[in-house]
């Protein structure tokens, strides 16, 4: 429904069928369902083998993206891979492959031991390439997921410290060298400053919330989303769902959220091995967090990063993915219960850390 009300002045007037990027999704859609049935019904333990392959897939098709003439660049951003007609995001895979990678290592060995070094450094091998595309947001993502896995994982908070401080200095000064990017910033502190140019989306976001009041203008009513608000399908959907369903349909949604984020948390604290427990951590706070920074965006708490709404933006790469990840967790909510030992996938239960080396 959101997609479509958000998407449908521009499918018109760009092919003129407003269903477009509604059929688009909706392809998507089925495919991210049919992938979290499947895999919600698969033995997520048995992805521990596959922690390594996939997380090298996933860096080839990243590294792809650097390549002239394989790449599709949007926007002097090349995120994308083309396949004939199809067109996808390799860092999204990129995500869910980093959670695998750290989590399988960690659920074997502390955090300081060299394999879990090595998981570490190929993740962040990963968010440098996806910021040198470039898409800081979703480098941001895979970053909070990584410290998330570490944190419950009992490393030193001054480690963690020094690595946010370390991480912070070279996304600012990459941020420095982008012009666009530095934009961004100066337009987030003050949109006034450039209303028609680095400013509009912030501005056009405010005037688009402000607009819906506590109920809304009423469902494919928002005026913002009529050439106003850039990206109103993708990154800033939120703002139309705020225009036209006001601040109820908004907490109505944030509480959808905080749900998801509880239940999630809470599969985890049941998990009956470590790594179910941190597979659920990872994909959880990776969600939640994407989810937060989109809102903070839209509503001017945080500069433009290009992220999405999960479950709710428009982008097939993004849904498929993010559905992927809810499989992971069914799967792991499907086996809970009482702590066991499980030598055939090299699993340790989810409470005793003395038995990784």
């Amino acid at each position: 429904m959101a997609v479509y009300s958000a998407s449908a002045p521009e499918a018109l007037q760009s092919f003129h069928d407003s269903t477009v990027f509604l059929r688009r999704q909706a392809i998507a859609c089925l495919i991210g369902l049919f992938a979290m049935f499947s895999i919600s019904r698969y033995d997520y333990r048995k992805l521990k083998k596959w922690s390594w392959p996939f997380a090298i897939v996933s860096l080839l098709l990243l590294g792809l993206t650097m390549v002239p003439g394989l790449s599709v660049t949007t926007m002097g951003s090349s995120r994308w891979l083309a396949l004939g007609p199809i067109q996808f995001q390799p860092s999204e895979s990129c995500k869910v492959a980093a959670i695998i990678l750290l989590a399988a290592g960690l659920s074997r060995h502390f955090w300081w031991h060299k394999q879990i070094l090595i998981r570490i450094a190929v993740s962040l091998v990963m968010t440098v390439i996806i910021v040198k595309e470039p898409d800081l947001g979703s480098a941001l993502m895979i970053i909070g997921s990584i410290f998330a896995l570490l944190f419950v994982s009992g490393i030193n908070t001054m480690l963690v410290g020094g690595l946010a401080a370390g991480g912070g200095i070279y996304i600012w000064h990459h941020i420095q060298k982008t012009p666009y990017q530095m934009a961004r910033i100066q337009s987030w502190l003050n949109p006034y400053l450039s209303p028609q140019k680095d400013g509009w989306n912030i501005i056009q976001a405010q005037l688009a919330i402000g607009s819906g009041g506590l109920l809304g203008v009423g469902f494919g009513r928002s005026l913002q989303k009529l050439y106003y608000l850039p990206v109103q399908h993708a990154d800033f959907i939120f703002a139309v769902i705020a225009e036209e369903f006001g601040m109820l349909g908004c907490l109505v949604l944030l509480t959808l959220f905080a749900l998801f984020g509880y239940h999630g948390f809470k599969t985890a604290m049941e998990a009956r091995t470590l790594f179910g427990r941190l597979l659920a951590i990872g994909i959880t706070s990776s969600i939640c967090l994407q989810a937060v920074v989109n809102v903070m965006v839209t509503t001017g708490l945080l500069p433009v990063t290009g992220i999405t709404l999960p479950f709710i933006s428009y982008g097939g790469t993004s849904l498929v993915i993010t559905l992927t990840m809810v499989g992971i967790l069914l799967s792991v909510s499907r086996d809970t219960g009482k702590l066991v030992e499980d030598d055939e996938f090299g699993e340790h239960p989810a409470e005793p850390e003395q038995e990784r080396q």
